[in-house]
């Protein structure tokens, strides 16, 4: 029977493979909506700005490449990697880049706190009402944990960077122990050195449980981002055709580029929820298996009354409820 996911037990427990695939899903299925309001809040607009950065850095990008390598000084024609160097060094040369990757990583650090916030406010005791979740509360969850999960994005990087220095493999291994390093620290207030330490706890003898979790999960993922990105390509191509039949040849319209980019980035950032909360539930396994936390919390609240729902109506575990 599938459950609704607003109570704490309903995550603490041990799931296999299939188990956490099917969770996610039905966590999904159940919280689509508030969750949904969350992201377009929260997310969008970031999303939105980094589209629109990104897009005006390609359209230039596209420039250099179709008007400005030629007349690039050093420009050689006869060398076949002239254009890209021309296109590179205007590229770093332009503040909009560094401001795009810093857009970026707070991007990428209000997205994971939007969905992680939003889990763990589904973390309630037995026993209490399941109220509707606002943005404004995982506002708050999100403005807690900003900064640290900004730099910490970083601080990953460096680590798993030189992971791959050193040999290759110690890369492959901490990129999938800390994978959890996020779920981890929202739920447990760890800080940088201790998260990394629970996550490389966790995952000890559960490496590949996790890797081919993320693999399929990402599998899954990438199979939509490709068929957008065949989307994204034709209308691209198509578009300025239809509407611009003046434009020549090869020529881009950057207002097409723009509109077509931030709509494929919106898009986009909507499909990744899944994976995070794939290995959201490969914690709560991970911590269970281990600690047996949920089924401790489960003994410790034998006895108490369940709460009433709102209104005094009663759900079914497969219901939404208020939401």
């Amino acid at each position: 029977m599938p459950l609704a996911y607003t109570h704490e037990s309903d995550f603490r427990q041990e799931r296999n493979f299939g188990q956490k695939i099917s969770a996610t899903f039905e966590f999904l299925g159940v919280h689509w909506r508030p969750l949904g309001r969350v992201l377009l809040y929260l997310v969008a607009p970031l999303a939105l700005l980094q589209g629109i950065l990104t897009a005006v850095i390609q359209s230039r990008m596209f420039g250099v490449l179709l008007h400005g390598a030629p007349t690039a000084p050093g420009y050689n024609p006869s060398d076949p990697l002239a254009a890209q160097r021309a296109i590179f060094g205007s590229t770093f040369q332009n503040p909009l880049y560094y401001l795009s990757i810093v857009t970026l990583m707070v991007f990428a650090s209000v997205f994971v706190l939007s969905v992680y916030g939003y889990l763990v406010l589904c973390l309630r005791p037995a026993g209490t009402v399941p109220t509707p979740i606002t943005p404004g509360e995982v506002w708050a969850v999100v403005k807690r944990h900003l900064l640290v999960t900004f730099f910490s994005f970083w601080g990953l990087g460096i680590m798993i960077v030189l992971g791959f220095f050193f040999f290759v493999l110690p890369g492959y291994y901490l990129a999938v122990a800390l994978s959890l390093f996020f779920i981890v620290r929202v739920v447990e207030h760890t800080n940088f050195f201790d998260t990394v330490g629970r996550c490389l706890s966790l995952t000890k003898g559960k490496w590949w449980s996790t890797f081919g979790l993320i693999f399929i999960m990402t599998l899954l993922i990438y199979v939509l981002m490709f068929a957008l990105s065949m989307i994204f390509g034709l209308l691209r191509v198509a578009i300025p055709s239809a509407f611009l039949p003046t434009v020549e040849p090869g020529q881009i319209s950057t207002i097409f580029v723009v509109a077509l980019t931030v709509f494929f980035t919106i898009v986009t950032f909507l499909i990744y929820p899944p994976i995070l909360l794939a290995l959201a539930f490969q914690y709560f396994n991970l911590v269970e298996r281990s600690e047996g936390v949920g089924l401790s919390y489960l003994v410790s609240q034998l006895g108490q009354a369940p709460g009433a729902s709102p209104g005094g109506t009663t759900y079914r575990p497969h219901e939404e409820g208020e939401y």
